[in-house]
C-alpha cells in the first residue's frame, strides 16, 4: 500500500512511511504504533521506524511516559521549522561546490584550460547533461537550434523552466520550419513564453546556461556523440558574444499560420522570405498555392527593390515591417 503511494513532501527528504503515517495522524487524534500499522498495512515494525523518523523531524510527538499515543505536530510550525532546515543544508552544500570541484579537477589531469572545457562523450551521457543543465538553470537559456538533435525536446521541462521564470531564448535555423513535427514541438513552447527568431543558416549548435555553462559540439558532425562544457571564462564570453551577434541578426518566428490574423499574413511571409524559406515551404506554411506565394514576393520585391527574396525580407525588418 505505501510503496504505491507518490510522496507529497519529497522534497522535504520524508519516505514514503512517513508521509503516510503524517497524513494519516493529521486526521486523527493519536494512536499506538500497533494502531496505525494495521490501519495502514505497514506492520509494527516499519510504522515504529518512521515514527522515530518523524520524531527527529519534529513531525510527531512521541508517547508520554504513561502512554503510548503517537499525535501529529502542528503542521504550520513543525514543516515550517523542517523546511529551514533543508535550505541551510541545501546552502552549505551550494558552498562546498567549488571544494568539489577542485577535487574533481585533480582526479582528471590536464592544463589549467581543461578545468575550463570538459569533454563529454556518448549519446546518452550528452543527453543527460543537457536535461541536468536544463532543470539546473536560474534565470536565462540561450540556444542556437540546429539539426541533427540529441533527442526529442521535452516541452513538460520547457514549460517548467518558462512557468518558473526563466527567460528562454532561441534562434532556430529555418530547417526547422520544414518539419511539420518539429514546428508542432516548438509553437506550444512559443506560445508559454518563448522569444524564439529565426535565421537561413547557423554555425553550430550552442546553449547557454545563465552565465555559468555554454554546451556546444567538439566539431560538426559529432553533435551526438561528444560535446564541450565550458565554464565562466574569456571562452564563454565570446560564445555569448556569438549568440547576441545571432540573435540581433535573425527574424521573429513566424507563428502558425492558424494563429495569424488575414491582416498579419504580409508579416508572416516577410518573417518566412528572410528565414530563407523555398516558395514551396512557404506555401505549405500559409496554406496556399505556389503560385500565390510567387506573386506575393514578385510584389514585395518590386515593392523595396530588392533583387533577392532574402534581400526583401532583411528590407521589410529594416522598416519595421517585421
Amino acid at each position: 500500500m505505501a510503496e504505491q503511494r507518490t510522496a507529497r513532501f519529497s522534497g522535504l527528504g520524508l519516505a514514503a512511511d512517513e508521509e503516510l503515517i503524517y497524513l494519516h495522524l493529521l486526521g486523527t487524534t493519536a494512536g499506538t504504533a500497533q494502531q496505525l500499522g494495521t490501519a495502514l498495512g505497514l506492520g509494527i515494525e516499519r510504522a515504529l521506524a518512521a515514527l522515530a523518523a518523524l520524531a527527529v523531524h519534529g513531525l510527531v510527538e512521541r508517547p508520554g511516559t504513561d502512554g503510548l499515543l503517537w499525535s501529529a505536530a502542528a503542521p504550520d510550525v513543525a514543516l515550517e521549522e523542517l523546511l529551514l532546515r533543508r535550505e541551510v543544508e541545501l546552502r552549505r552544500t551550494r558552498g562546498r561546490i567549488n571544494e568539489l570541484m577542485r577535487t574533481y579537477r585533480r582526479s582528471r589531469p590536464g592544463s589549467e584550460a581543461g578545468e575550463l572545457v570538459e569533454i563529454i562523450s556518448g549519446r546518452e551521457s550528452v543527453a543527460e547533461l543537457w536535461r541536468s543543465l536544463q532543470l539546473g538553470v536560474r534565470t536565462q537559456l540561450r540556444v542556437m537550434d540546429k539539426p541533427p538533435y540529441i533527442r526529442r525536446s521535452d516541452p513538460e521541462l520547457e514549460f517548467s523552466m518558462l512557468a518558473r521564470g526563466v527567460r528562454l531564448k532561441t534562434v532556430y535555423e529555418s530547417r526547422v520550419l520544414r518539419e511539420p513535427s518539429r514546428l508542432a514541438e516548438i509553437y506550444p513552447v512559443m506560445e508559454a513564453g518563448e522569444l524564439a527568431r529565426v535565421l537561413p543558416e547557423l554555425p553550430l549548435k550552442l546553449a547557454l546556461v545563465d552565465d555559468r555553462w555554454a554546451l556546444l559540439p567538439v566539431s560538426s558532425g559529432t553533435e551526438l556523440e561528444s560535446v564541450l562544457l565550458v565554464r565562466p571564462s574569456s571562452l564563454l564570453d565570446a560564445l555569448a558574444g556569438l549568440f547576441e551577434l545571432y540573435w540581433s541578426r535573425a527574424m521573429r518566428m513566424p507563428a502558425p499560420e492558424s494563429a495569424e490574423l488575414p491582416q498579419d499574413r504580409h508579416r508572416q511571409l516577410l518573417a518566412l522570405l528572410a528565414a530563407g524559406l523555398t516558395d514551396e515551404s512557404i506555401a505549405r506554411q500559409m496554406g496556399v498555392s505556389t503560385r500565390t506565394v510567387q506573386r506575393w514576393v514578385r510584389e514585395l520585391m518590386d515593392r523595396f527593390g530588392a533583387r533577392t527574396r532574402f534581400q526583401a525580407g532583411i528590407q521589410a525588418a529594416r522598416a519595421d515591417l517585421l
